[in-house]
């Protein structure tokens, strides 16, 4: 039995369909939900040295802290629907990989049971893109629950 679930999302329809998951274990369970959220804010500071963006350091920042805030208050609203007990957790990165971000709030937590969607992804895009759920599923002493979603077209970003 489940007291503690902790979901994974970054507002993908593979992240989405996580999301579902979790309440659902959480309504059979009677447990509570913490639904996390990571953004690296280290991209911001790339995108501005590299050139690739017009707008100041701060208003990036403020763009993707207001995206993660609007993503985490949009399921933690789904799951109350549900009648779940939910919290929102924005975790804010300085250039460490999103795995490592999950993995330490999990421990904090005390959650006894991750969820987390796995995009599906193949061969060379696998490769260099990498995998968060895979390697979360390495870094947690926690079970795990991975929710395939499926592979994007070659012509998808």
């Amino acid at each position: 039995m489940y007291r503690h679930i902790f979901v994974a999302i970054d507002d993908s329809p593979t992240s989405r369909k996580a999301l579902k998951e979790a309440i659902s274990l959480a309504q059979i369970h009677g447990a509570t939900l913490e639904i996390a959220h990571a953004i690296d804010e280290n991209l911001v500071h790339v995108f501005h040295a590299k050139g690739m963006t017009t707008t100041t350091r701060k208003e990036l920042k403020k763009v993707l802290r207001t995206d993660a805030e609007a993503c985490l208050e949009s399921a933690v609203k789904q799951a109350e629907k549900a009648g779940v007990k939910a919290t929102p957790r924005l975790l804010r990165g300085h250039g460490e990989h999103n795995s490592d971000l999950i993995a330490s709030a999990i421990q904090e937590s005390q959650a006894d049971l991750l969820v987390v969607g796995s995009h599906g992804r193949r061969g060379v895009r696998r490769l260099f893109l990498g995998s968060v759920a895979e390697n979360l599923a390495r870094k947690v002493s926690i079970s795990v629950l991975m929710v395939r979603g499926t592979e994007p077209a070659e012509n998808e970003g």
